[in-house]
């Protein structure tokens, strides 16, 4: 491996790590957000910020970096979406300093996914009865977020020592903005089962985070979960995320009309069963996608070229699969915001 080669490998490692710490990127929680807040009234988009304007990071979290051509509303409307990402621990972060960070205290890493098991090859499409062991995930936070949001409880067992009720309420309307969106990112819902790849209990590939996957022949490897995060769009400027989510809500097959899902499946355990279809037949490819270890290919005993790569047919039914993920979860957080808000 030349010294070249080996910089911009090792480059690409430092990136993936980061990326391990997040789900849809910045573009596709801003994209499903925005799509949310031009399904909403006026009035309905007020009620909505008036509840996040509670929120103990409004200043340092919500309002930053606002562009000149948002609003403060709708600027803290979308960053409301991607607030669950930016309280994850920094790397130089030990684990005794989080509890007492203003910020970082406020993460929870098990509450953006839930891992139904998958073999590949499995016949099946359906959810598994069980899910892989985890002290809670992505559905039981929605379900307690919307019964904490619709003033039907307010005992929250991951709630931050010091904050008042309105300031977790602001809390959890942020982490409903953002786990709507993740439950949509199919790796968020399965972890691949492979006892001989994977020889520790669970067993599973981590929802892609172990495996490696390039986008053509030519490109460089990148870890299965963040070439999904990435599958939408990797640009998360104002004006392009206002863009992307016009050409998805203008898109003749996504009209509400085409997106069936919304009628058929209204509950958050059928969204993770429609993501766990997915995960099957686009990420996984039915059994038929060659699984590279990603360790391995760091530790250089599997070189670059036996990592998988996608042909140009797949990679654009992946990327129209990740475009209706999306439009879906923007249509789903405003009828779920819709429901918060309603007099």
């Amino acid at each position: 491996m030349s010294r070249v080669f080996s910089m911009t490998f090792a480059l690409v490692f430092v990136l993936n790590w980061c990326s391990l710490l997040h789900a849809w990127n910045d573009a596709g929680h801003y994209t499903i957000a925005r799509i949310a807040w031009d399904s909403l009234s006026v009035d309905e988009r007020t009620a909505v910020v008036r509840i996040l304007r509670q929120h103990p990071h409004l200043e340092s979290l919500l309002l930053k970096d606002r562009p000149g051509e948002a609003t403060e509303d709708e600027w803290i409307f979308l960053r409301a979406a991607v607030w669950a990402d930016y309280v994850r621990p920094s790397k130089s972060i030990t684990p005794e300093e989080v509890p007492n960070h203003p910020l970082y205290k406020f993460h929870r890493g098990p509450w953006h996914y839930v891992n139904y098991p998958y073999t590949a090859g499995q016949a099946s499409s359906e959810l598994p009865p069980n899910q892989l062991p985890n002290e809670t995930n992505v559905l039981k936070q929605l379900d307690l977020s919307m019964e904490i949001l619709t003033g039907r409880t307010t005992a929250d067992v991951g709630r931050v020592a010091g904050v008042s009720d309105d300031q977790n309420r602001a809390v959890r309307m942020t982490w409903l903005f953002h786990l709507v969106g993740d439950l949509h990112q199919p790796l968020h819902t399965v972890a691949l089962i492979d006892p001989k790849l994977f020889p520790e209990p669970p067993y599973g590939d981590q929802g892609g985070n172990k495996l490696a996957i390039r986008a053509d022949a030519n490109s460089m490897p990148k870890n299965l979960h963040w070439f999904w995060d990435e599958m939408f769009s990797t640009d998360s400027h104002f004006d392009q995320v206002c863009k992307q989510s016009e050409r998805l809500t203008h898109d003749p097959a996504l009209s509400l009309e085409q997106l069936s899902e919304l009628t058929l499946h209204p509950s958050f355990i059928s969204w993770a069963g429609e993501s766990y279809a997915a995960a099957k037949s686009h990420v996984y490819q039915e059994g038929r996608l060659k699984l590279v270890l990603w360790e391995q290919l760091n530790a250089g005993t599997i070189p670059q070229s036996e990592v998988p790569s996608l042909t140009p047919e797949a990679m654009k039914d992946s990327r129209q699969l990740a475009a209706r993920r999306v439009a879906l979860a923007g249509h789903r957080l405003a009828q779920r915001l819709k429901e918060i808000v309603k007099k």
